[in-house]
């Protein structure tokens, strides 16, 4: 049975990949992770020998790897090794996205990272916007990771079909299993922060509370920042250190 999630018309409108022509930085460790027949994801290491975990991050949908660049001290200041991973199309990679891809290449590029030593003992999972689909895909799935961060996060596929200008009225059991944001977070155990802007009018504040509220970790902390929407977090003075506080407890 096909799915709408497989579609050309929601998958073209929910990614919007570009080409990334920036010079490469001096100390970055530039990964090519296989994910198909001549298809590779390009993911970009800031390596930090005094960092005390890694940080894998899975971006927007509008994002590139090197959006991220300058942000790869304040991230170490906080004791985070970062790594960025593309998305299929985007930046240096190859191939064309759609949302199953992404969330299946999660898998391979934490497989490659994890088997070729570039990740430390302890590893922490964050996602931004439609980011937060992989991150959630890798926290619900496996067990030795010990963080898990939502940047203005997705619960319901429903919504996100019609953010798209598409029509859906209800979603499969099949299509849960694999798409539904508010029901995998249901099977992550690890430590989780989820942080919304209260004006973002793109994905509701009430969606980061459905997955506040399903989530099954123990120890988890909803941030409703207040006075910013879906793309200026960092605007908000709590942003990081709201994020700092997180990782000094993990």
């Amino acid at each position: 049975m096909s799915s709408i999630f497989d579609s050309q018309a929601f998958n073209a409108n929910l990614f919007f990949p570009r080409g990334d022509t920036g010079a490469t930085p001096g100390n970055s460790d530039e990964i090519q992770v296989q994910v198909g027949p001549e298809t590779f994801i390009h993911v970009r290491r800031h390596p930090s020998p005094k960092a005390r975990f890694s940080l894998l991050f899975f971006h927007g949908n509008g994002e590139i790897v090197s959006d991220y660049d300058n942000f790869a001290e304040i991230f170490n200041l906080m004791g985070a090794e970062l790594i960025i991973a593309d998305f299929r199309g985007y930046g240096r990679s190859t191939g064309s996205p759609t949302l199953r891809a992404a969330l299946e290449d999660a898998h391979k590029i934490y497989d490659q990272l994890k088997s070729n030593s570039k990740l430390k003992e302890k590893v922490c999972i964050m996602g931004r916007s439609l980011g937060s689909a992989p991150t959630l895909e890798l926290c619900a799935k496996r067990s030795d990771v010990a963080g898990c961060v939502l940047e203005s996060g997705y619960a319901d596929p429903i919504p996100l079909v019609e953010r798209r200008g598409l029509k859906i009225d209800k979603t499969t059991p099949e299509e849960d299993a694999v798409f539904n944001n508010s029901q995998k977070i249901r099977s992550v155990n690890c430590p989780l922060l989820i942080m919304h802007g209260s004006d973002d009018f793109l994905i509701s504040p009430a969606e980061a509370k459905l997955n506040y509220d399903n989530a099954g970790s123990k120890l988890k902390h909803l941030e409703i920042l207040e006075g910013v929407g879906h793309n200026d977090m960092m605007m908000n003075p709590a942003y990081f250190s709201t994020l700092k506080q997180y990782f000094d407890s993990l």
